[in-house]
């Protein structure tokens, strides 16, 4: 059996999570760009997205909700940071519960198409191999 070159299983790490990042920027792209097929490319089928003021269960409600109920669809999610998530059963999903999803934690503002920002948030991801499954949002006034 061969012994695989450390510097290539640290490049293999950097990749996949490189590639979780970029799953999680680019939810926010394709909400942002009103890409409703990229977004729904995205999520798993079982995705659910718990907020301060609803949750929406399933990926065609959410997909829906975002294309066509959500109050302001003209604004804009500037992100300060995007980092994973670690807690204490190592899995880094952050929920310390040891199932298989991988978390990941974006903070950042929403800011309408006037420049005024709605409101900061933190937005908790649960990823797994087929897609973001879960986001739990936390929101302050802006």
């Amino acid at each position: 059996m061969d012994a695989q070159d450390p510097a290539e299983v640290g490049d293999e790490a950097n990749g996949e999570r490189a590639d979780r990042e970029a799953l999680v920027r680019g939810y926010y792209e394709s909400v942002d760009d009103g890409d409703y097929d990229r977004l729904a490319s995205l999520l798993a089928p079982e995705f659910v997205h718990d907020r301060p003021d609803r949750t929406l269960s399933d990926r065609e409600a959410f997909v829906s909700f975002m294309r066509e109920d959500r109050p302001e669809k003209d604004t804009e999610h500037d992100l300060t940071a995007v980092y994973r998530a670690v807690d204490d059963d190592g899995n880094g999903d952050g929920d310390g519960d040891g199932d298989a999803a991988e978390g990941w934690v974006a903070h950042g503002r929403l800011v309408g198409a006037d420049g005024r920002v709605r409101f900061e948030f933190v937005d908790v991801f649960a990823l797994s191999d087929d897609g973001v499954t879960r986001i739990e949002t936390f929101a302050r006034e802006g």
